[in-house]
This record gives structure tokens, sequence and C-alpha cells, in this order.
């Protein structure tokens, strides 16, 4: 039952889940299942390549995504036809991509020893180191590259701080290298205008102390909206960010051959991604409140958890038709609860409108969960982890990691994807 089958009052017309088949993913593989798009993901991809190009700036722009907010290669695997990168932070990263094919990266760590360094050394990626002391490390390795990440914000983060850049040339200059690339770091879900003054700050950064440098990486923070429903109101501008880019780059004497990463993470994921879940009771409503009890377990989102934004939710009927939300007098507000008995066991943190006529038989869906969310979903006491299933581009649904086993509790990428009968 595809949402082509529901009202024009329903959400999941306006989405890519309007043409998936819910029903056989949920009999052959069950709930809860995580679910991607392999076309929203190219898509996406193509939207900032094409802004790229619009800007005069296509063969300059380099794309990295981090491996970390969706650590799946088979969700990934359309980086390789489209050119772009993948961002690592541990080498057991770059062991289990190279496994699937993948050849192109950049490393940015964090604050590690040196023996990790000198793996990244020896394997030959640009890595942005954070701090002096590890710069000298790779200096005294004699390291086929240098690079940096900077904490433009002087916070907590690893980063060398804005007041350290001096030290750090004159480091380079009696050691008579060049740095090869500067990152920086500027927060996440940053507004267009924000990404815009950051653009200056680089480029000033540059000119003041690295005029040799051949890349600079801008980065990831580009904003998400998840709140909107609408898949143009949801992502980020990059048309008129690259015009923007392209134009301080003029007006700065940024040499032509200079490039310019950037590390998409949530506008290249977030939409590729849904939690399928099924109702395990009728709503529970008592003195302190409603609950929807489901057969997941909390999810770690840092766009949830940590900065209070809503994720766009749901339900499904028996037969996975939508249940419109309707009039918001019909139906009730309440909590989304996982299945373990600890207090703080919830799906999303907060309450969200369930419309009546949801029940044990019902379905859930949480959109844009792409990001950050089946890498980091709890298994709270002895919850078997979620599978993870990639609808094709030709719309063939594919079981990429195998849900949790009821004895082992880990989850199982598969080697090769196994195709769901539909």
């Amino acid at each position: 039952m595809t949402a082509n089958d529901c009202q024009s009052d329903c959400k999941l017309t306006g989405t890519w889940l309007g043409e998936v088949d819910l029903r056989p993913i949920a009999e052959q593989v069950g709930t809860p299942v995580f679910l991607y798009s392999e076309a929203q993901i190219v898509k996406n991809i193509g939207r900032i390549q094409s802004a790229a190009e619009a800007a005069g700036i296509g063969s300059r722009v380099e794309l990295y995504v981090p491996f970390f907010p969706n650590s799946n290669p088979h969700v990934l695997r359309p980086f390789q036809d489209l050119g772009v990168g993948v961002l690592l932070q541990l080498p057991s990263e770059y062991q289990l991509l190279t496994k699937f094919g993948f050849d192109k990266f950049i490393v940015s760590p964090g604050h590690v020893s040196d023996d990790e360094i000198s793996f990244w050394d020896r394997a030959g990626y640009p890595t942005f180191l954070s701090s002096l002391d590890e710069v000298s490390h790779s200096l005294r390795n004699d390291a086929p590259s240098i690079s940096v990440r900077i904490d433009s914000l002087e916070s907590g983060k690893p980063g060398i701080k804005l007041s350290e850049l001096k030290n750090l040339a004159d480091l380079l200059e009696r050691h008579g290298r060049d740095l090869d690339c500067l990152e920086v770091y500027c927060g996440s879900g940053n507004s267009l205008d924000d990404m815009v003054g950051i653009i200056e700050t680089m480029f000033t950064i540059f000119l003041t102390h690295f005029p040799k440098a051949h890349s600079i990486n801008f980065a990831g923070g580009h904003g998400f909206v998840y709140e909107k429903w609408d898949e143009t109101e949801k992502h980020f501008d990059w048309g008129q960010y690259f015009k923007a880019l392209r134009a301080s780059a003029d007006r700065m004497g940024i040499p032509e051959h200079v490039k310019f990463l950037f590390e998409p993470a949530r506008d290249v994921l977030a939409d590729t991604g849904a939690l399928l879940l099924s109702v395990e009771r009728n709503v529970i409503t008592n003195s302190v409140g409603s609950l929807v009890v489901t057969d997941g377990s909390r999810m770690l989102m840092p766009s949830a958890q940590l900065r209070d934004r809503r994720h766009n939710v749901l339900f499904l009927d028996a037969d996975m038709k939508e249940i419109p939300a309707g009039n918001a007098t019909s139906g009730v507000n309440a909590a989304l609860r996982g299945r373990s008995i600890l207090r703080h066991d919830y799906i999303l943190p907060g309450e969200y409108f369930v419309p009546e006529g949801v029940d044990g038989r019902s379905h859930m869906l949480i959109l844009d969960v792409g990001a950050y969310c089946a890498t980091q979903h709890m298994e709270f006491l002895n919850i078997p982890p979620a599978a993870e299933v990639l609808v094709d581009t030709a719309g063939t649904p594919h079981l990429i990691t195998a849900r949790g086993g009821d004895l082992d509790k880990w989850r199982h990428l598969l080697d090769e994807k196994q195709a769901v009968k539909l």
C-alpha cells in the first residue's frame, strides 16, 4: 500500500516514501526498520553540484560527506559515481569503506595519539590536525601534506585556535613547509547569512597566514529545517551561498587554483531516511498524560535531543495507509515511548499529535532521519538494533543491514544487499 492510495490531505504524497510499498518491507524485514532512498541522495548531491556550476566554481568545489552521521557504505555508494568523497574520523572507518570500494577521503580525527596520526600520514590522505603539537609530529614524520582544523569559535572543540595561527605559520616556515588545506569549525545548523559570514573569515585567514595553501575546507554546518514539509524549504540555499562565495573570492583576490571543500551532512543525508515503527498498543491515557507505545528504542539525535528540533511524524493504519492528522481536535498529544522500562526511553523528546484512529495495529513513520539516527539509535537492555533497507533508483527495496539477533544484540551490516520481494 503506497501513499498513492492516500487522500489529498496526506503528507506522504509529497515525499519519496509516497512511491514505496511499505507492507512487504514490514512483513519480511520487521520493525523497527530504517528506510533510505538512493534516488534522494543522488538528487541532493545534484542540487549542490548544479549550484556550484551555476556560480562558475564547479571545477573548484569538492564534496566530502562525513561517514559518522550515516555509517552504512551501501547508503553512500552513489558517491563513487558522483565524484563525492567521504570524511573519516577513525582508521576502522577507512578499513570498512575501502572494503566496499571507496577511495576518495579526507580525515578529520580530532585530538588523537601520535600513532594514529602516523597511520594517516602513511595512508597519504589530507588529515586535519587539531593542535600545534600534532602538527609538529607530522612535520617530524615528513608527512606528504599538512592540513589543519581551525576552531573559529574559540570553543572547547578540537581545533587550532585563532590566537595560535601565527605560531602555526612560524612552525611551518621553520620546517620549510606550506599548509595544504585549512578546515574551519563553525558550528552546526547555520543560516545562509551565518555561512556567508564564515566565507569572509576563512578568506582573511588564508590571505593573512597561509596564502600558499592549495585548498580551503569550509566544512559543514549548513542548516536543514526539520520542521518543514516541503522539500524546497528544508534544504540549504546552495545557489545563493555559492554566488556569495564566488563574489567574495573574486573581490578578495583568492587565486583561481585554490579549491573549495565542503562537508555537507544533514543537507545531503537527512531527508534520505525514515524510521518505520510498529505501534504496540492502543494509545494509553492516564493521569500523567498520553503515550504511544512502539517497538523502537531511544535515538540520540543531535537534531532532537540536543537542539530541540521537531521531526515530522506520520501514522499509518493496519493497511499501511496514512491516517491524516485532519482536525487537531480529533486526536491527542502524546509522548512516543520506546519498549524498555527505562524512564527516558522515548523515540523523540516531547509530545506529538496522534490522530484519531491510531491503535495497536498501526505503524508510525519518523521522517528526515537519514543523518545520525541509525548510527546513534540506542539499544536499551536487550532490545535488538533495527534493520536498514535501501530503496534503489529503480524503486526496489534491499535489505542492507540485518536486524540484531535476540541473543547477540549486534546490528549486522551485509556484504551484499538483498532484494526484498514485492
